[in-house]
């Protein structure tokens, strides 16, 4: 079986990444997130809004990012001996790999990324879903075309208003939601 998403190859002793997989991460997308609901942010800043995860990642994060061309450099300043950088979205690269010929292995890749991890956490010692509330939820709905547009609305607002800053109490909630095709088995 060809796993697209996850297939990593070596050049140069160095790993490269397939994009979905640089996306999928859930850190990176958190950076992304922010970046998505802010046009500009500096490193310090996104440290600061995702201060759960230690600042060495973030960086780490941060260049894999910029690496891959998903993140753009907009502003460099010099404070104390180092360089703050004001990064944004780059919304070409973006636009580039949201077309209809890549969105069948996005869906691949994205599927694959959910796979793994919850292989990961059904093979660790005693995993407990229901403490943990992982679950998973498949619901068909009758709705016109303005009917899915409300409830997208809806459902965007809703996704909003939850958007919390980090806290001691609070830990990431990983909810994914996939609008899917939906055949009729008996034509």
């Amino acid at each position: 079986m060809v796993l697209i998403s996850f297939l990593k190859s070596m050049r140069g002793g160095a790993m490269v990444m397939n994009i979905n997989e640089v996306m999928l991460n859930p850190t990176r997308m958190r950076i992304i997130q922010e970046l998505a609901a802010q046009p500009t942010l500096t490193s310090t800043q996104l440290c600061q809004k995702i201060n759960d995860v230690p600042r060495t990642t973030m960086y780490r994060y941060i260049n894999l990012l910029l690496e891959h061309n998903l993140l753009t450099i907009v502003s460099e300043k010099k404070i104390r001996g180092s360089i703050e950088r004001t990064l944004a979205l780059n919304i070409n690269e973006f636009q580039k790999l949201n077309t209809l010929e890549n969105l069948s292995q996005n869906a691949l890749g994205f599927l694959l990324e959910k796979y793994g991890r919850f292989h990961t956490y059904f093979t660790r010692p005693q995993p407990n879903p229901g403490q943990d509330r992982i679950f998973l939820n498949n619901t068909v709905l009758m709705l016109s075309d303005s009917e899915f547009n409300s409830f997208l609305s809806d459902l965007r607002d809703l996704l909003i208003r939850y958007q919390f800053e980090t806290a001691q109490e609070r830990k990431p909630r990983d909810i994914s939601i996939i609008s899917a095709p939906v055949y009729d088995m008996e034509r």
